[in-house]
């Protein structure tokens, strides 16, 4: 009973500051129901009385500690590429009643809403390899129209969110201090972690000298909306991240993202979808972004794949070692599966070399 009436108030403030937001063009909340899916923020698509959708975001406030940094760089990068003829579709923020980005409600949590990209689609997987290629091509186009943003403008939302040397630190920190049964449950990682340290040394000897670029920093596959015949691309989403960094970690994670087998946490004979792979390349380099890459760009285009996904093993392990407190997980091994999964694709591309 308790659970059941902390629901319905739960669904009431939902409601509640969605229809703040929506206050703004003058609609109330139709429907609203839970988009599954995210790992950081909990996400809400609203319909609303006039027939229009909306996307309503509770923001972890944990992982990004100044949202109104993130709103600003957001809206910075919407208006330069709105001023360049960006060819997709752009992230529009809503304004609530009081003319802000962001609203925080009685409990604390931080809220804000988007106008939904409609029609479009988000994919849990693909369905076909050209989906792929769309994508790297989309991505490709996305950063070579940043190529001229100034810099400057941009803050880290996530301090030290693509410095790996922290990871590393992170990462022995969470041994230290694991709880003693997940230190025990996770040797087998711990070894493999040792044995393929070496990916990540090549990575940060040659990371001072990668050209620094304006990247997504999450290209995650569920970060691409597709048409409705899933065909193209059409807008890229969840801005949270952009910064300064390299394109070998942009790239990398979306070979991460796009080639895995079946879901993050899966656990399968066959991890990693080489073929996949061979789109990502062809498409990216058939984008726009190829006339600005760099030779040493282009020579550790798969160096920067293994890195990401070696580091995004480390990250699930250390958040298991400590008691999952970043990632959301649905049972205690969540994230003992998820970087089981990231060690198997990392085996699987070394042996394509």
């Amino acid at each position: 009973m308790c659970t059941q009436k902390r629901s319905l108030m739960n669904r009431q403030l939902e409601r509640s500051v969605a229809n703040d937001f929506l206050k703004s063009v003058e609609t109330k909340v139709q429907r609203i129901s839970l988009l599954k899916g995210g790992l950081i923020h909990k996400t809400f698509l609203v319909e609303a009385m006039n027939d229009t959708f909306y996307v309503l975001q509770g923001v972890n406030t944990q992982v990004f500690q100044n949202p109104n940094l993130v709103v600003m760089n957001q809206q910075r990068i919407a208006q330069y590429l709105e001023q360049k003829g960006y060819p997709k579709r752009l992230l529009t923020m809503l304004a609530n009643a009081d003319q802000s980005y962001l609203l925080q409600d009685h409990k604390g949590q931080t809220w804000r809403m988007f106008k939904a990209i409609f029609p479009s689609k988000s994919l849990e997987v693909l369905s076909k390899p050209s989906q792929a290629f769309a994508a790297a091509k989309a991505l490709s186009e996305f950063h070579s129209y940043l190529m001229d943003f100034p810099k400057e403008q941009l803050q880290e939302s996530i301090p030290g969110f693509l410095d790996f040397k922290k990871r590393r630190k992170d990462y022995q920190y969470a041994l230290k201090v694991a709880i003693p049964y997940r230190l025990t449950q996770a040797k087998y990682l711990i070894q493999k972690l040792e044995e393929h340290e070496g990916i990540l040394n090549r990575y940060l000897q040659i990371s001072p000298k990668l050209p620094k670029r304006i990247i997504h920093a999450d290209p995650k596959l569920s970060n691409f909306l597709f048409n409705e015949s899933g065909e193209d691309v059409c807008a890229i989403i969840d801005w949270d991240t952009i910064m300064v960094g390299s394109i070998l970690y942009d790239f990398g994670d979306m070979i991460r993202s796009f080639c895995q087998v079946g879901t993050e946490d899966s656990q399968q004979k066959k991890a990693f979808n080489p073929l996949l792979l061979k789109e990502l390349l062809n498409g990216y380099f058939e984008g726009p972004m190829n006339d600005y890459l760099s030779d040493l760009e282009r020579e550790n285009i798969l160096l920067g794949a293994k890195a990401v996904i070696y580091i995004q093993g480390l990250r699930f392990l250390s958040d298991y070692l400590i008691g999952d407190q970043y990632y959301w997980v649905e049972d205690e091994n969540h994230n003992l599966r998820r970087a089981k999964n990231q060690f198997q694709m990392l085996e699987e591309l070394c042996l394509l070399d």
